[in-house]
């Protein structure tokens, strides 16, 4: 990688970075890529062998985080909660003004 590449990345994740740092990363960034490019190849390979229409850009496209729903019944821990507070006022929380 050219220490240009790497002085732009380092503008704008807005990290100050010294030419020593640079010729360092320099060093690492190489060998980082290099893995990169063979994981890449993996996966065309990988889908070649599939027998399925999928393309190694699928793989990648879809969400694999769960569906945001509700596990607990209303105000299930409502009371354990309020015991452990400090300060309650009318069945909330009671928290100090901050502005």
């Amino acid at each position: 990688m050219k220490l240009e590449d790497i002085k732009k990345l380092a503008d704008l994740a807005r990290i100050d970075i010294s030419e020593n740092e640079m010729e360092g990363l320099a060093k690492d960034f190489d060998p980082i890529l290099a893995y990169v490019g063979q994981v890449q190849e993996a996966l065309k390979i990988s889908s070649m062998n599939d027998s399925s229409d999928k393309k190694p850009e699928d793989y990648f496209l879809h969400n694999v985080m769960r569906e945001d729903e509700v596990t607990n019944n209303r105000g299930e821990y409502t009371d354990k909660i309020l015991a452990d507070a400090p300060d309650i006022q009318d069945g909330f929380l009671k928290v100090k003004q901050i502005l």
